[in-house]
C-alpha cells in the first residue's frame, strides 16, 4: 500500500511457529501447568525466534481443559502498539468460538505477566472467568517497559466482575524469561519515561 493511502484493514498475525506450537496437545490440568506452558512459549519466543517481547498468553476452557488460543507479543512486527499477547489470545479465542465474548464457555486467561493498563481493560470485557499470571508489573517495569498508569485496585475490580485472579505464580521462572530477554538485548518498546510534574 502506498504511504499516502489511508489504511482500512487491521492485520495482526501470530508467527507461523506459534501457530504450529498451538497445535501441540496440551496436558495442562491446573493453573500451574497451564502457566508452565505459557512460560515455555514466552521463553521460546525470546531464545529461538528473537521475537517482539518476552510475553506470551493463552486461553483455556475450564470445563474441558482445551487450549483455545495462544499468542505472543507482536507489537514490533505488526507495527501496532495494541498487539500484546493477552489481547491477541483473547481475540483468537473469541473468534474461534464465534463470539465477541467468552461468557458462554468458562475460560481462563493465562499470561506470562500481570496485565498492563491496556490489557486490563480487555480482560474486564472479555468474558473470561479467571486470570493467572507469573510476574507482577514491577518485574516488567524493572527491565524498562512502561505498563501504563497504575491501577492499584485492579485485582478487586476484576474479582468484582466475577474474574478470579491468581498470581504471581511461578514468579521466579517468569523473572528468568524477562532477564533472558534483557540479556539478549531485546528491544524495550514503549519504555518507561520520567514522570512529568503536574
Amino acid at each position: 500500500m502506498p504511504d499516502n493511502e489511508p489504511a482500512s484493514v487491521i492485520r495482526l498475525e501470530q508467527p507461523a511457529w506459534v501457530q504450529a506450537w498451538s497445535q501441540r496437545p496440551s496436558a495442562a490440568a491446573d493453573d500451574r501447568e497451564r502457566l508452565q506452558e505459557v512460560l515455555a512459549l514466552a521463553r521460546e519466543h525470546v531464545v529461538e525466534h528473537d521475537g517482539g517481547g518476552p510475553f506470551a498468553a493463552a486461553v483455556y476452557r475450564l470445563d474441558t481443559g482445551e487450549r483455545l488460543a495462544v499468542a505472543v507479543n507482536t507489537t514490533i512486527a505488526s507495527h501496532c502498539s495494541a498487539a500484546h499477547a493477552e489481547l491477541q489470545a483473547l481475540s483468537l479465542a473469541q473468534q474461534r468460538l464465534g463470539s465477541h465474548t467468552l461468557e458462554a464457555a468458562p475460560c481462563v486467561l493465562v499470561s506470562s505477566s500481570a496485565p498492563c493498563t491496556m490489557c486490563l481493560g480487555a480482560i474486564a470485557w472479555s468474558g473470561v472467568r479467571g486470570l493467572v499470571f507469573s510476574t507482577p508489573r514491577q518485574d516488567v517495569e524493572a527491565i524498562g517497559f512502561d505498563e501504563g498508569p497504575a491501577t492499584p485496585r485492579w485485582r478487586q475490580e476484576l474479582q468484582r466482575r466475577g474474574i478470579a485472579v491468581h498470581g504471581p505464580l511461578l514468579r521466579r521462572e517468569g523473572q528468568l524469561v524477562l532477564q533472558l530477554y534483557l540479556e539478549r538485548g531485546g528491544p524495550v518498546y514503549n519504555p518507561r519515561r520520567p514522570q512529568q510534574p503536574e
